[in-house]
């Protein structure tokens, strides 16, 4: 009896083993990239603190120079350039964040995303505010891009509620 030809199904079939190295190699490849990346935000982290630091270190000459002269306020370069990096290390604290569920979970959620980008918008508002340089509109358009973001993020969190809670309520079934 002569062997069966092999049907269509079995010649497009990848090789189990070649697929399984070939994912392998992409995990340990991601587990590098995390690996290396973790100590990277680590240092941009502290140098954006540092830099904060240096700021307000830098700040005190200023107000004494300031206190004598009465044509400038303290507040016009000084606390916003602290106030702006204060914030820039808020948001890389949320990015980081993100970046850590990421490497912990192998998912990123669109709340992280949502909180970050919320965290940038507010703080493009606060200087805006602070350094008193704005328009109505560019500032209306602003306000309305975090409404939105906070009501997706309110979204989010009670879709993500809802299925965290389903499966508690299958099991106690």
């Amino acid at each position: 009896m002569p062997a069966e030809p092999e049907t269509h199904a079995t010649l497009d079939a990848p090789n189990p083993g070649l697929r399984r190295l070939v994912f392998t190699l992409y995990d340990r490849a991601i587990e590098f990239v995390i690996l290396g990346v973790i100590p990277l935000m680590l240092v941009a982290l502290a140098f954006a603190f540092i830099e904060a630091l240096i700021g307000t270190a830098h700040m005190f000459p200023l107000l004494q120079a300031f206190a004598s002269d009465d044509s400038m306020s303290p507040d016009e370069v000084a606390l916003r350039e602290l106030v702006a990096r204060v914030l820039d290390v808020i948001i890389l604290i949320e990015l980081f964040n993100t970046f850590m569920e990421y490497a912990r979970t192998r998912h990123i959620r669109i709340s992280n995303i949502l909180d970050v980008t919320i965290v940038f918008a507010l703080r493009e508002i606060l200087i805006k505010l602070y350094a008193q340089v704005f328009s109505s509109v560019d500032l209306l358009a602003l306000c309305v891009v975090v409404i939105v973001l906070v009501l997706a993020r309110a979204i989010t969190s009670m879709t993500s509620d809802r299925d965290t809670k389903k499966p508690a309520r299958a099991g106690r079934s």
